[in-house]
């Protein structure tokens, strides 16, 4: 039983790669300022780079749980989601700013979520564990 989950986990994974780089594209964009706003198409950039950062996220937590990993993934995955509960704040925000063309707050908003995604994901790099590229 072990071995079909881990075998689906892996083809899960190696299917994911083609969509690890929409999160390259997202995260190419760099930093916004107000020669580079954040724009509607910006934002959906951001919302899919978030999507696929937390499908990962949730691929790495339920190999934990499966014991597919070593036992020490739970305090990794803790540590880690000190993130990742910001995350979905700053996207509320984002969305807010965005729709009301505040540009200096919706800048703002965006490099703080760039800047957090960045740490969620050398977080799971630190622990060998690859949420995108």
């Amino acid at each position: 039983m072990r071995k079909i989950i881990l075998a689906f986990t892996l083809t899960l994974s190696l299917g994911a790669c083609a969509s690890l780089q929409n999160v390259e594209t997202a995260f190419q964009l760099g930093t916004a300022s107000i020669a580079n706003p954040v724009t509607p198409t910006r934002l959906n950039q951001m919302e899919s780079a978030v999507t696929i950062v937390f499908a990962g996220l949730k691929a790495w937590k339920t190999s934990c749980q499966q014991g597919l990993i070593p036992p020490a993934c739970r305090g990794q995955i803790y540590q880690a989601q000190v993130f990742t509960r910001q995350v979905p704040v700053y996207l509320t925000q984002l969305r807010t700013f965005v729709r009301n063309n505040d540009q200096v707050n919706a800048t703002v908003v965006f490099n703080n979520m760039t800047s957090l995604i960045a740490a969620i994901k050398s977080q799971a790099a630190a622990n060998g564990v690859n949420v995108g590229s």
